[in-house]
């Protein structure tokens, strides 16, 4: 195997990790912005990142998806209700006044 087939290879063997990460990104945006549904959304794109995080555990061994797979299940909740819900219910409750 060349130097080519072997960049080739490594590159394709982090796609999955790297897809993870930008869909875990865009889903806490989403958990962040305060519009009744986009939570639903960025829950969807949470489980997409995760089913990523394996692919790419099972494509690159254990380093490829460890962080992704733990983000999704542990820090995605953690914004979700500890800030993305109490911003909501924050700016519901100063809009009705």
């Amino acid at each position: 195997m060349n130097q080519l087939d072997t960049t080739i290879s490594a590159s394709r063997k982090t796609t999955a990790g790297r897809t993870a990460w930008i869909l875990l990104i865009c889903a806490w945006i989403l958990f962040l912005i305060p519009f009744p549904g986009l939570g639903v959304v960025g829950w969807i794109l949470n489980f997409v990142a995760f089913i990523l995080a394996v692919v790419a555990l099972s494509q690159g061994g254990t380093k490829a998806g460890i962080w992704q797979l733990l983000a999704a299940i542990m820090v995605s909740p953690i914004i979700y209700w500890l800030i993305g819900i109490p911003l909501m219910a924050a700016l519901v409750y100063h809009g009705a006044q």
